[in-house]
């Protein structure tokens, strides 16, 4: 009898999947494609981009590369499927440079719109083990390339040889003489990321940025952190050149002169980062993003203009509240435009140079990876919401109206049923307003009730936006039939820089508060809430609060019936320890442990005799960020105590999990503890 229920219910499901919308499910989630690299062809007329889409039977993932008429909307495929190609770049207006691993490592390719079969190597040589990120100089005869290397090699091959040697010896082991000896999810080994110039012509590899330094830097870098002046005789890059870079948010911006090999450090007076430089289109200035404050890394990103004759440089948005993203000059270089975060949103704004005026463009978008097309009449840009992922928009910057080029996921979600978000605000911490966002469930009924899913962000220094996530996806926690709601609390972006300082030296503080006073308002707010049914879950700093909810969870008014933390910090104090990124915990907690006694004051592990409600721990082996030691800790905390808990542990995931199939895992095995304790 369990065989046949079995199969009635397969054979309903698939029926179902065809009878109409339906809400989302994890295969319609996943499957959709993911744009990346946004690139504008010289002529406007053509806009290319890589799409990243997974393959479940294999475990794995494929990427090709689609161009897109500006004119007809129309997209035509580039790429084989044969192997993975990505990071496109126009160099003419029909010629697309791309990276691929049609021979097995990573190496640069040109194809052309009008004939893609004829794919062409660029190298003479293959570069052994293959290339990194990669910018043309102008003119497309020499470009540079990133690649890690040992830095007392003089060269990409002899540094090959050592890695072989090193290999070949037998020995396996780690000889760490300093920090960082890893980063997020790699182990540095003693190799640093060096920029390289290839010549086309003459076959020729130099090495950019030598010495014991990282460029692009190992962390808090911008989108682009080496870049050519238009005229192709300058060159500027990103590094960190403090002695000990785990406490240091220092980046800063070197300009070298290509000819002479002469350089100068270009923001040598400001101790914050520096990155993500952009010359003017006439080679006069670089625009810049800057914070201000030494070893915080989620201070305010500021526009700085440096005058490359005069060696000046001013702040064009030190009075602007929002926090800058990216940045893309006109073409004429009178005017800078650039995406920012606000509330849920990445709205566009623009910025006269001359004047100093910054006009707000378009507001409700998500926007990414702008660009701006040649007459300077358009930007063209990715877009994204809750219930639909990333696609091709363009703004008409004198009308004002945002169109959708690109429908890449159309069919994807044709059948799917989700809801648009919706904003609340209450009076949190302080008596200061804070923002959340509303998603309720597909086929919603104001008749009903339903259960909460109350959702944390990380960072601290995040934010919940309306933004379709692959790992947190909004739709998806609420397609059980729940109704979820994700606040940003005191410390999220997009509400002044005050209000993101707030957390820092307080993470059990006004945040706590936060959600403690924003679940009760909704629970009171929306009376389709079942107030005897809400779970919680959350990730990195998120973890922390569900390991500090555990404790004081009697500060809530309505009962969690069950908790979820993904790659959270357990214990403050060993965290500090174990962790790479050195400068953040100092400045989080206001020291070091031997120094502060908030990694005490605020540490989840000091109320371990309160935990009592049950709770789903999840972490990855190779999470350097949040070390795996955290959960496992947090896991025998719980089972000691006796309450009822489950660990994922995820060998070769990092701070996400990311693979096909263990993804999957992760929704069936979230959504089933939310199910069993609902």
């Amino acid at each position: 009898m369990k065989q046949i229920s079995g199969l009635l219910l397969l054979v309903g499901l698939c029926l179902n999947l065809n009878a109409g919308p339906r809400a989302i499910q994890f295969e319609d989630m996943f499957q959709a494609g993911r744009l990346s690299h946004l690139t504008v062809s010289p002529d406007g007329k053509w806009i290319a981009f890589a799409v990243k889409t997974p393959d479940l039977k294999n475990n794995s993932y494929h990427t090709d590369v689609y161009a897109l008429s500006i004119e007809n909307k129309e997209i035509k495929k580039l790429t084989d499927s044969e192997a993975n190609y990505y990071a496109p770049r126009f160099i003419s207006r029909d010629m697309i440079s791309l990276v691929s691993t049609r021979t097995g490592s990573p190496q640069l390719y040109v194809l052309s719109v009008s004939e893609p079969d004829k794919i062409k190597q660029v190298m003479a040589k293959e570069i052994t083990g293959g290339i990194g990120q990669y910018l043309w100089q102008p003119g497309a005869r020499t470009l540079a390339f990133q690649k890690d290397i040992f830095p007392e090699s003089e060269s990409i091959e002899k540094s090959y040889e050592k890695e072989k040697q090193i290999e070949e010896s037998g020995i396996n082991v780690k000889v760490l003489t300093s920090l960082m000896y890893r980063v997020w999810n790699q182990w540095r080994d003693g190799k640093r990321s060096h920029v390289f110039l290839y010549d086309t012509f003459q076959k020729t590899i130099v090495d950019l940025t030598p010495g014991d330094f990282d460029t692009p830097p190992l962390d808090l870098g911008g989108k682009q952190d080496f870049v050519f002046s238009p005229d192709g005789k300058w060159f500027a890059y990103v590094k960190n050149t403090d002695p000990m870079v785990a406490i240091s948010t220092n980046n800063d911006i070197f300009l070298k002169q290509l000819h002479s090999q002469e350089e100068q450090n270009i923001t040598v007076e400001n101790k914050g980062n520096d990155m993500n430089p952009v010359f003017s289109p006439t080679g006069k200035h670089i625009a810049y993003l800057s914070m201000n404050r030494a070893g915080f890394e989620a201070d305010k990103k500021n526009i700085i203009l440096y005058d490359l004759k005069r060696k000046t440089r001013k702040n064009l948005t030190g009075d602007f509240k929002f926090n800058v993203n990216e940045i893309v000059f006109s073409n004429k270089g009178k005017k800078i435009y650039f995406s920012v975060t606000e509330s849920v949103y990445h709205p566009i704004y623009r910025l006269n140079i001359k004047s100093g005026k910054i006009h707000k463009l378009v507001h409700g978008v998500y926007s990414s990876d702008l660009n701006i097309t040649p007459d300077d009449k358009f930007l063209i840009f990715f877009n994204q919401t809750v219930s639909f992922p990333r696609e091709v928009f363009r703004l008409d910057i004198r009308r004002k109206k945002v169109d959708q080029l690109s429908y890449f996921n159309k069919k994807v979600f044709e059948n799917v049923a989700m809801k648009d978000i919706e904003l609340f605000r209450y009076q949190g911490a302080d008596d200061e307003e804070v923002e959340g966002i509303l998603l309720k469930p597909p086929f919603f009924d104001p008749h009903k009730k339903y259960p909460l899913v109350f959702l944390i962000h990380g960072g601290p220094q995040g934010a919940w936006g309306d933004d379709f996530h692959f790992r947190w996806n909004l739709s998806m926690f609420a397609s059980p039939g729940y109704v979820v709601v994700a606040i940003n609390f005191h410390g999220s972006r997009g509400y002044g820089q005050p209000f993101t300082d707030s957390v820092s030296g307080a993470w059990g503080g006004a945040p706590f508060v936060d959600l403690v006073k924003g679940q009760e308002y909704a629970v009171k707010k929306f009376d389709f809430i079942d107030k005897d049914k809400i779970v919680a879950a959350g990730a990195s700093y998120g973890g922390f609060m569900i390991s500090w909810i555990a404790g004081h969870h009697d500060r809530f008014k309505y009962p969690f019936s069950c908790l979820v933390t993904h790659d959270g910090i357990f214990d403050s104090r060993s965290m500090y320890y174990s962790t790479e990124e050195l400068w953040f915990e100092e400045w989080e907690h206001g020291g070091t442990p031997w120094t502060s006694e908030l990694f005490e004051k605020y540490n989840p592990a000091g109320a371990v005799d309160k935990f009592s409600i049950p709770m789903l721990i999840i972490h990855g082996e190779k999470d350097f960020r949040v070390p795996v030691s955290q959960g496992l800790m947090l896991f025998t905390a719980l089972q000691r105590r006796g309450v009822k808990s489950k660990m994922l542990y995820f060998p070769d995931e990092d701070h996400f999990v990311q693979e096909p199939k263990n993804a999957r895992f992760w929704w069936e095995s979230v959504l089933g503890w939310f199910e069993e304790h609902l």
